[in-house]
């Protein structure tokens, strides 16, 4: 996708710094990549947005699909190719990066709501093979940048919407020239819930300090807090209920009062050292650990099977990394070499979710294990040009990954085991780059293997973890087109991505979810994007992708209907669910001589989504609209306001579906007509 900032000046002032992306360690030249890449820049990220939800910047990356499900006890549901689509809570075949601490867990497990939106300054996004080097993560790689320096000020912003608010500040300290500089930003948002029993409340705390002690060298401390101390769970609703009412929640959601705490803080350290050949080295450690309390809607029947995991989760995890390497560079190419270690430890209790006859409450103990994950990675990248115009890249990681349970509830047997899985992750590439542009094409090879929650249920309904459940190997092939001009900028990407024993929900009932290993699967695709200025006044900006996935080989699994099992059985030629066969985002935008006024017409437009492995139902494609205007004092600083209109004509849809869910609770809707009506300051030295 090109670089989209909000004015002609923006782009000038960005342009140096949005043609560079961070691949395993390196910034390298777009001009130099051979794959997908998309850059959303901090005009973009915070003009005239909620700052809530990373779906916001990410509706404009084509081939990327982010549904927001109104359910914050679930998170986003971001999917890139089709990746993703599976999860029912939190954020799966993506890896998530934030000013380099990985927000994703040596397993693979990842939480959009980490991501600080109102501090960082870009997001970069990579699809296709070029993800690929980074090892556990079969669709792309999302990476939240916060670059230091410029201006010293501070910056206020209040909102209040439909049911909704939110207030956040930002301090920045420290120029380019000073030794010691740093950001501290923090917000807090609530919300009473787009249906009944779906509100939230969260905040946000995010500090980043920086000592440069010499000119190509720099320490950086990075802090995220994120507390959640209610989110209630209103689950999906069957095709009947939707119909009937698309705002109302199931009944069970009241009667278990379905719920959800979080606590999540995230610490890193990173020094870097700039060689002025263009290569480096860097040493990296961090520590994420996050604390979760679940309630769900397992009926109290199903609970009393001696196998039962209860109808509460207790889960605490805790992740400690280090990430350390060196690039060799000069005018010819480069090349980085590096070993990642992580450890996560996690501690999973379950308890029933009734007391006699009153439910919703914490109950006996039913499950009691020690989990770990330990991941050892070595990884390599290199470039090489030949001549002015061609670039030549292989990037390659090798992963060691254990997984081990340690059962303490020995009421239903020991369930403890452990398995390992080496696996390795290469793609290699070539890029052509033209006064205007380049053309690129590559191949990889890699693999996704299961997380901790993946693995921690049965669809037999038999007790401990899912041992049977095997990593995912994927093949991956583009080729692609990037222009630049005075007008704007555009991509053009076509995909083939090829699977075997990719990792598909079995069953979802009452919140939680089993797994499964498909057969063979196929997505096959094509992205377009474009951005760019209409004379001083007008702007716009596409994302359009459509995509054919598909499962090549029909497959059965076993799964528990209360004492029974069944077989489920899944044909050949069946669409994989969850996945729009369309996504299109289209922007109009308007802004004064002066800067100080600004209006714009957004557009979204999704396909059909099939709700489960069998095909038998189907979310309907629908489009949305929004407009939003904006005024500012000054240009740069000062009070601005701004009013945005999600749903303009106020349809009901379902905004995204729950995966083979048993009850036929597929659809979770999307909000209403909504007015959110902003203003802040900005202030700068």
């Amino acid at each position: 996708m090109p670089q989209v900032s909000t004015s002609e000046a923006d782009r000038a002032d960005d342009a140096e710094t949005l043609d560079t992306v961070t691949v395993t360690g390196v910034a390298r030249s777009l001009r130099r990549l051979p794959g997908s890449v998309s850059i959303v820049d901090a005009g973009t990220l915070r003009g005239g947005q909620r700052q809530v939800n990373l779906s916001e910047p990410l509706q404009r990356v084509p081939g990327f699909t982010a549904l927001d499900r109104q359910n914050y006890a679930q998170d986003l549901q971001i999917q890139s190719r089709g990746f993703g689509a599976r999860s029912t809570f939190g954020i799966r075949g993506i890896r998530l990066i934030v000013d380099g601490i990985p927000s994703s867990a040596a397993d693979g497990q990842g939480q959009a709501a980490a991501f600080p939106l109102s501090s960082l300054d870009r997001i970069e996004v990579l699809r296709g093979p070029l993800a690929l080097q980074f090892g556990n993560a079969a669709g792309g790689v999302i990476l939240g940048i916060s670059d230091l320096g410029g201006t010293p000020g501070m910056s206020a912003e209040a909102w209040a919407g439909r049911d909704s608010r939110r207030a956040s500040v930002r301090i920045d300290s420290g120029d380019d020239d000073d030794a010691w500089r740093w950001r501290a930003s923090g917000s807090a948002f609530a919300t009473d819930g787009a249906r009944p029993h779906s509100a939230a409340r969260r905040t946000q705390v995010n500090v980043i300090g920086e000592w440069s002690r010499s000119e190509g060298e720099r320490l950086r401390v990075v802090y995220n807090g994120l507390r959640q101390p209610l989110a209630e769970d209103p689950l999906g609703l069957t095709r009947d209920a939707f119909a009937r009412d698309p705002g109302s929640t199931d009944p069970s959601a009241l009667a278990f009062d379905t719920r959800k705490t979080v606590r999540e803080d995230q610490f890193g350290l990173r020094w870097q050292r700039d060689d002025a050949s263009g290569g480096g080295r860097w040493l990296s450690a961090y520590r994420v650990e996050r604390a979760i309390e679940q309630f769900l809607a397992v009926p109290v029947a199903a609970q009393r099977a001696p196998g039962s995991a209860g109808g509460v989760i207790d889960l605490g995890r805790g992740s400690t990394g280090i990430d350390v390497g060196q690039c060799w560079a000069n005018a010819r190419g480069s090349i980085a070499l590096g070993i990642e270690a992580v450890r996560l430890d996690e501690a999973r209790r379950g308890y029933e979710n009734f007391v006699g006859d009153r439910l919703g409450v914490r109950g006996r103990l039913r499950r009691d294990e020690h989990n770990r994950v330990d991941a050892f990675d070595l990884y390599g990248a290199g470039d090489f040009r030949f001549g002015e115009d061609w670039t030549v890249s292989l990037g390659a990681r090798r992963a060691a990954l254990r997984f081990g349970s340690d059962d303490r509830y020995l009421a239903n047997g020991d369930d403890s085991g452990a398995r390992r899985d080496v696996r390795t992750a290469w793609s290699f590439g070539a890029v052509r780059a033209f006064a205007q542009g380049e053309i690129h094409a590559s191949y990889g090879r890699g693999f996704e293997t299961p997380t901790l929650n993946e693995r921690a249920y049965r669809p037999d309904g038999a007790s401990g973890f899912n041992r049977d459940l095997r990593a995912a190997d994927l093949r991956s092939f583009e080729v692609g087109a990037r222009w630049r001009g005075d007008r704007g900028d555009a991509s053009l990407a076509l995909y083939r991505v090829d699977g075997e024993d990719e990792i598909v929900p079995a069953l979802n009932r009452g919140g939680r979810a089993s797994f499964a290993n498909a057969g063979a699967t196929r997505r096959e695709g094509i992205e377009f994007g474009a951005a760019g200025q209409f004379g001083a006044n007008w702007g716009y900006a596409l994302a359009a992708s459509w995509i054919d996935a598909r499962f090549v080989d029909g497959f059965a699994f076993a799964v528990a209907n209360g004492p029974l099992i069944e077989t489920r059985i899944v044909e050949a030629g069946n669409r994989i669910p969850g996945i729009p066969r369309a996504d299109l985002f289209a922007e109009w935008t308007w802004r004064s001589d002066d800067g100080r006024w600004s209006s714009a017409l957004e557009g979204r437009w999704l396909g059909e989504i099939a709700t489960d492995d069998r095909n038998t139902d189907a979310a309907r494609g629908h489009a949305r609209f929004a407009w939003r205007g904006q005024w500012h004092a000054r240009r740069d600083r000062g009070w601005y306001a701004f009013l945005r209109i999600d749903n303009l004509t106020d349809r009901s849809d379902a905004g995204s579906v729950i995966v083979n869910e048993a009850n036929g609770r597929y659809f979770e809707p999307d909000i209403g007509r909504s007015a959110t009506i902003a203003i802040g300051w900005s202030g700068r030295r």
